[in-house]
């Protein structure tokens, strides 16, 4: 791809609803924290970017989180009120920084849907590398006839990248060395706005193992289970790229903390995997009141958004998944893809 299609616009597009959106989601296994960080335009306002962040605390002591907004000076995106990312490098090197307040939400407070408890200070400055090819959605032109990544209501560009990232996160004055594995994207194009194809779900994952084997992949599907876009990426221990078929994916049915097995089967030129993740950390977010954590308890959808971090085997190694998933979870299709 090239360079260009890193940097954010700086002139407003034609289109209504046009957005822009980058996201860097980390897990340090060894600390146990996971990261969900994401800057957005505005949908509905592009002079405006929505920061937004998620992270989760060790041993299941619960979810920071923070949306703020705020008309950012157009040189200086990708920035929000309290989060920047600076592109160092085009699809190589990336920093990001965060400063600010989050309210921590516990598990408890998550699991019953009751909302925030206290505010904290929080910082967070990393160094991020990307250490995959690109795999761009629109090379998916759709399994099974269909319609690919030009008739999505989210996006009409979005490519993804794993990385790793590395520096410090204080909390309360207090400092965590974090070394992450991770994925990214970005996506421009209209965003809402009851724009082609209706949105019933989706699955996101990435993992990388110590060998160098890598894999990342999406689905996504109407309201009545039939896929609209699906495809990814499997690196090899050589470096070499296959494009994977996503056969089975870990799909969104119900709200558990932690403890979930859930199936992952790939297949690609010359070779296959089917393995399972178990969840370890969960956060979860109503798509239509974002700005809290936990079940929503008063949207008729019930449009439940969540993150989840665990390990995954391939073989005699373990790595760890991203997992993105969000689902109409008392409207759930009977099956997805049929």
């Amino acid at each position: 791809m090239a360079p260009e299609a890193e940097f954010s616009l700086t002139q407003q597009p034609c289109e209504p609803y046009w957005s822009e959106n980058y996201l860097f989601a980390l897990y340090d296994a060894g600390r146990d924290i996971g990261m969900w960080l994401h800057l957005g335009t505005v949908p509905t306002d592009w002079a405006f970017w929505e920061d937004r962040i998620y992270v989760t605390l060790p041993g299941g002591q619960g979810v920071l989180a923070v949306m703020s907004y705020s008309r950012t000076a157009k040189r200086e995106n990708p920035a929000g009120a309290v989060l920047r990312f600076d592109c160092r490098e085009p699809f190589a090197r990336w920093s990001v920084e965060f400063d600010g307040f989050v309210l921590h939400t516990s598990e408890q407070a998550m699991d019953a849907g009751e909302g925030t408890s206290f505010r904290r200070r929080l910082s967070i400055r990393l160094e991020v590398t990307c250490v995959s090819p690109v795999w761009d959605a629109r090379t998916a032109p759709g399994e099974h006839d269909q319609p690919g990544m030009d008739a999505q209501s989210w996006a009409k560009e979005h490519y993804e990248q794993l990385v790793i990232a590395q520096g410090v996160m204080t909390l309360d004055g207090e400092d965590y060395t974090i070394n992450a594995t991770g994925w990214r994207d970005h996506s421009r194009g209209p965003r809402g706005g009851n724009t082609q194809e209706p949105w019933g779900g989706h699955v996101i994952a990435g993992c990388q193992f110590p060998s160098g084997r890598k894999f990342l992949f999406s689905r996504y599907w109407r309201p009545d289970g039939t896929i609209n876009l699906a495809g990814g990426m499997v690196i090899d221990e050589r470096g070499k790229s296959h494009v994977a078929e996503v056969v089975t994916a870990p799909e969104l049915r119900e709200l558990v903390l932690r403890g979930e097995e859930l199936p992952i089967h790939l297949r690609w030129e010359g070779g296959e995997l089917q393995t399972s993740m178990k969840t370890e950390t969960s956060i979860w977010i109503p798509r239509e009141r974002k700005h809290m954590v936990g079940r929503d308890r008063h949207s008729e959808l019930k449009d439940m958004y969540v993150l989840n971090w665990g390990p995954v085997d391939w073989e005699d190694e373990v790595g760890h998944v991203y997992l993105e998933r969000s689902a109409h979870l008392n409207a759930l299709p009977v099956q997805i893809g049929g």
